[in-house]
């Protein structure tokens, strides 16, 4: 036998090391085929698991659409169980962001008549409809000028020049009474019919206000394209139509023709 080993070790040990390889690559490979199997076991369970997140996704998506018909609240509710916290959760920013378009309509709304913002200090208009006199007799002071005219008589209409009072004065600052609660327009309409002065005037529904196109037949434009009348109260030109303008005791009303937007009676530059 020892003989045998002797005359045969170069082949004994050849075969010993083939049968080594063969062992080696079978377990090799037996290792490789459980990774490769693990790995496509877990790429599975992977996508399922992915396959079902979109399907609850869909279903969730479903059920807020349909349940936002039926029920806000309960909407609500189903996007904070089903939504991160993170995105359930808006930021101030986008709570401000949301809210914005529903200020702005408010505003809108409440803006109906292109009021301009009335500044600090000034009275707020009060609608015509919403008005209520009392028997309450106040004073006030009232007058009627268009003494810019006499510095633009180039530019008056020719067949209203005899109308201008050389003085300028349809009606010298005179103190007048009113019943409390009547507006600017109410004192005006009445003055002049009570003193025969001429005026004329129309409703315009977009202001929500009278408008005076006309006083002593001196009309808008007849001394130029940016003529016509505005007035003042202690001062200051309202940015609102005189039918929306409240009297109140001791108030100085001032009616004024302008030649040039208001520029030549102070209305066009109040506010610099």
């Amino acid at each position: 036998m020892v003989s045998f080993f002797k005359k045969n070790k170069m082949a004994i040990i050849i075969a010993a090391a083939v049968v080594a390889a063969l062992v080696i690559t079978f377990l090799i490979g037996g290792n490789v085929r459980q990774a490769k199997e693990l790995t496509e076991t877990t790429a599975a369970t992977t996508v399922s698991s992915s396959a079902e997140a979109i399907t609850n996704s869909s279903t969730t998506a479903a059920s807020t659409t349909s349940t936002t018909k039926g029920d806000k609240k309960t909407t609500v509710a189903i996007n904070a169980t089903t939504t991160a916290p993170v995105a359930a959760i808006p930021t101030q920013q986008e709570t401000e962001k949301r809210e914005e378009p529903t200020t702005k309509a408010k505003e809108t709304k409440q803006d109906s008549y292109k009021t301009d913002p009335i500044p600090s200090g000034k009275p707020e208009p009060v609608e015509p409809q919403e008005q209520t006199t009392q028997n309450i007799e106040q004073t006030c002071t009232l007058s009627i000028s268009c003494a810019t005219i006499l510095d633009n008589m180039d530019m008056l209409d020719e067949d209203k020049i005899e109308l201008v009072p050389a003085d300028g004065w349809i009606l010298k600052p005179t103190k007048v009474t009113f019943q409390e609660g009547e507006s600017v327009f109410d004192l005006l309409v009445r003055e002049c019919k009570e003193r025969k002065i001429h005026m004329s005037y129309r409703f315009t529904p977009v202001y929500n206000s009278d408008y005076i196109e006309g006083i002593g037949n001196l009309y808008e434009f007849d001394c130029g394209g940016q003529s016509g009348w505005n007035y003042s109260v202690n001062g200051w030109f309202p940015n609102y139509g005189s039918s929306r303008y409240v009297i109140k005791n001791g108030d100085i009303i001032e009616w004024k023709y302008t030649c040039n937007l208001g520029l030549d009676t102070g209305a066009g530059n109040q506010n610099e």
